[in-house]
């Protein structure tokens, strides 16, 4: 019995060694197989209102309104009407758009290349006929008049007047902008030099 004790002992001695390092080998693998079957979390991704989703759409459809203007047109068209146009449409445009000119038109009496504005109403007379041509805010305009307007006239467009230069025109554009345009051609008085004489003398060949 104590040689075999002896024995078993001599034994254990001698393969002790290789013994820890077969358990420490065994551990590693179960450990590396217990991490490696854990499920992959997900992290959920925040879910987008509906909303939210149409806030780019909404502003997007904003500036896209902004971005139109209304023009009435009446008289010698095709399809007279109001239109929803770009800002600062030409008036040839708007009369593209609503179908072109009829022939009993007279193109002699209006200004094809003139800016509008939001609100304004034009009308295209007929030949042999003198009437109101184009006006904003409900004022009509003489056809045998080419009045300036003082909310979109150019600097070049503003020297057309008598008494007005260079200068005192680009005066009247610096007010235009500073105060959000003209409300009444009265408003031209407002303006540096602008006196109750020459406004007399202007008066009858602007409009707003």
């Amino acid at each position: 019995m104590i040689e075999q004790f002896e024995q078993f002992k001599s034994t254990w001695l001698a393969h002790r060694r290789w013994l820890v390092v077969g358990l420490l080998v065994a551990g590693v693998c179960l450990l590396f197989f217990a991490v490696t079957r854990q499920p992959t979390k997900t992290i959920p991704q925040p879910q987008q209102s509906a909303s939210q989703a149409s806030q780019p759409k909404q502003a997007q459809n904003t500036r896209a309104t902004n971005d139109k203007i209304l023009i009435d047109i009446k008289g010698a068209v095709k399809r007279p009407g109001v239109y929803e146009v770009s800002q600062q449409p030409r008036l040839q445009a708007v009369i593209a758009q609503a179908g072109g000119l009829t022939e009993q038109a007279d193109s002699l009496q209006i200004n094809l290349a003139q800016k509008l504005t939001d609100g304004q109403m034009i009308y295209v007379p007929e030949k042999g006929e003198t009437g109101p041509v184009t006006g904003a805010g409900g004022q009509n305009q003489s056809a045998n008049q080419a009045k300036v307007n003082l909310n979109t006239a150019t600097v070049d467009e503003l020297q057309m007047l008598e008494g007005i230069g260079e200068k005192k025109a680009e005066q009247i554009i610096a007010y235009r902008q500073t105060n959000g345009g003209f409300k009444q051609i009265t408003d031209l008085k407002a303006v540096s030099g602008i006196g109750e004489k020459r406004f007399e003398t202007l008066k009858d060949k602007l409009t707003v």
